[in-house]
């Protein structure tokens, strides 16, 4: 038995179901990928839950969990961020899977691009975890690389309050799938004219999950977001399924599977392409949805 981003949705009742001794088993996983590993940090630390894991997965677990990063592995390590190093987590996530075989033999300008969007897309991500979510724990990190497939797939967990409470008081919104499209959609009061490369800062606020959507669409990846009991999947042919979960699951779970091979843009070249200047001709009519 299998879990991770196939089966991230359908099957995580099942993956984090409690036992009558408040522990969770998942001695009965042959794989885990890395985000099922950092769903398993984030609920070990925010609610003190002993995982028991005597299964095929033990010893991956173990390394998952605490062990420093091996460059001829594929996983990235479960890390817990906490607030204040939010860049410091950013760029030692992207050099990580920057120092992988699978990318060190690219040319400088690929290089260049890959890590841009890497640092971009995480820095995103990361930083509407640890500003909005007000999660007890910050946030856990992790990420896994497969070589054959030229895929990367990196997640960021939070225990907080989810995307419903933070939308809902400027916007109409009444579910958390609702929230979680609405902060997915275009919404800015002042596109910015510049792009600073490796700075997590948010000049650009407003914008973030809309191009974090964006650069998945365009480059034929897929994006899973789980808020409380919703789900939303990005699929790799542009189209946005939903879910109401029934599950005891709290806070938000961002994963997306990322193909460096479909990357035909520099990032400053997509945003400019892509972004800026078609939200300068709609300017009018934005909206500013930060969550």
């Amino acid at each position: 038995m299998k879990y991770g981003f196939s089966n991230l949705i359908s099957d995580l009742g099942n993956f984090i179901k409690l036992n009558k001794n408040r522990s969770i088993d998942v001695s009965r996983y042959n794989f885990i990928e890395a985000v099922g590993m950092a769903i398993l940090k984030s609920i070990e630390l925010d609610e003190n839950i002993n995982i028991t894991n005597n299964g095929k997965t033990q010893d991956y677990m173990e390394v998952m969990f605490n062990y420093p990063y091996d460059k001829s592995k594929n996983y990235i390590p479960v890390e817990v961020v906490n607030y204040g190093d939010i860049e410091k987590y950013v760029a030692r996530l992207t050099e990580t899977i920057m120092k992988h075989p699978s990318f060190t033999s690219l040319n400088d300008e690929d290089k260049k691009d890959l890590r841009d969007y890497i640092y971009y897309m995480v820095g995103e991500i990361l930083n509407n975890a640890m500003h909005h979510s007000l999660s007890p724990i910050g946030a856990v990190i992790s990420g896994q690389v497969y070589p054959q497939l030229g895929k990367i797939q990196i997640c960021v967990i939070d225990r907080g309050i989810g995307f419903l409470k933070n939308l809902e008081r400027k916007y109409s919104v009444k579910t958390e799938t609702e929230a979680v499209r609405k902060a997915l959609d275009r919404g800015i009061t002042s596109p910015p004219n510049i792009y600073r490369p490796y700075s997590s800062s948010t000049d650009h606020a407003g914008y973030g999950l809309y191009i974090l959507k964006e650069i998945i669409t365009n480059t034929k990846g897929e994006l899973k977001i789980i808020s409380n009991d919703g789900a939303i999947y990005l699929r790799s042919n542009g189209q946005i399924e939903e879910k109401n979960l029934e599950t005891a699951w709290k806070g938000s779970i961002v994963v997306f599977e990322f193909y460096e091979k479909n990357i035909e843009f520099s990032l400053q070249e997509f945003l400019n392409a892509f972004i800026f200047l078609k939200e300068k001709e709609e300017f009018s009519e934005g909206e500013d949805i930060f969550i």
